[in-house]
């Protein structure tokens, strides 16, 4: 069997990133849940930061709540693409037009990245690697992105209705506590939470999707547009559990993970543990 391939499309993310813009963040149901949960997880941290990276920030919501917690510190909300709502002039943080793997800080200069749902539409071993390098010596990454259950249902019935790539592949939660080891982060500790959607059809699940700028970026994904019939035979094979009162199911497995950047006193051997709950 061919391994899927799991390169994306710059020029199509920023795309379905500017049209998610269009959207009213508050709506993005996802986003707005991992991006609590983590600020949740941020109250059982002891962190006075003075610098405060919102990676991956969207319009900013997450950025605002992190500048009131730490209303003394610098924060950042960096993302590929700015709309009107996240580049006028703030009172309590400043947006950034960066790419997620070529972050504009110099080493060494951030106390506390938070990276909601950033992984899974960017190279994401790079982008590891270039939040650690900003952060400081014990800084805090705290992220969530999705886990390979993700969207389970639609690539099943993608798979019965032709033979395109429709999903990303996203990472099992125990290789990215590998990556962030070897990325020079310390123990981290990741946990995953699978949850069901319903939705009243195909159609409405795609519409969130957009929402969240999650539209199918993969290289090798078909370039034409999909057509009337295939689309049916899609829909034919998404069919509504008995449970579900005839809407039909979407698994999102979201993965939390929380990591300090190694000390410079810390050893960069081989060895290393990755603490998993859940």
């Amino acid at each position: 069997m061919q391994k899927p391939s799991t390169l994306l499309d710059p020029n199509a993310l920023r795309r379905y990133a500017k049209r998610a813009l269009r959207f009213d963040p508050k709506d993005n149901y996802l986003a707005r849940r991992c991006g609590g949960e983590l600020l949740d997880r941020l109250d059982l941290v002891s962190l006075e930061p003075e610098v405060v990276l919102d990676l991956g920030c969207g319009a900013g919501i997450e950025a605002e709540q992190l500048s009131a917690r730490y209303p003394d510190a610098l924060v950042l909300g960096m993302d590929c693409v700015l709309g009107s709502s996240n580049v006028e002039a703030k009172t309590s943080w400043h947006p950034c037009l960066a790419d997620g793997v070529r972050l504009p800080l110099p080493d060494n200069r951030v106390d506390l990245v938070l990276a909601n749902l950033l992984l899974p539409w960017i190279d994401a071993p790079a982008a590891l690697l270039e939040i650690c390098r900003v952060l400081r010596p014990d800084g805090l990454l705290i992220m969530s992105t999705f886990g390979p259950d993700t969207l389970l249902e639609l690539d099943d019935a993608w798979a019965g209705a032709d033979k395109n790539p429709h999903v990303h592949v996203f990472q099992d939660m125990h290789n990215l506590g590998d990556q962030l080891v070897q990325s020079g982060f310390s123990e981290p500790v990741m946990d995953a939470d699978p949850i069901g959607l319903t939705y009243l059809n195909a159609r409405s699940l795609a519409e969130d999707l957009r929402r969240l700028g999650g539209a199918n970026a993969r290289e090798d994904r078909r370039r034409s547009l999909t057509g009337k019939n295939r689309w049916k035979r899609f829909e034919e094979k998404y069919q509504p559990l008995e449970r579900d009162e005839g809407r039909i199911r979407a698994t999102f497995e979201l993965v939390y993970g929380i990591a300090w950047a190694r000390s410079s006193a810390e050893p960069t051997g081989d060895s290393f543990r990755v603490t998993f709950e859940g």
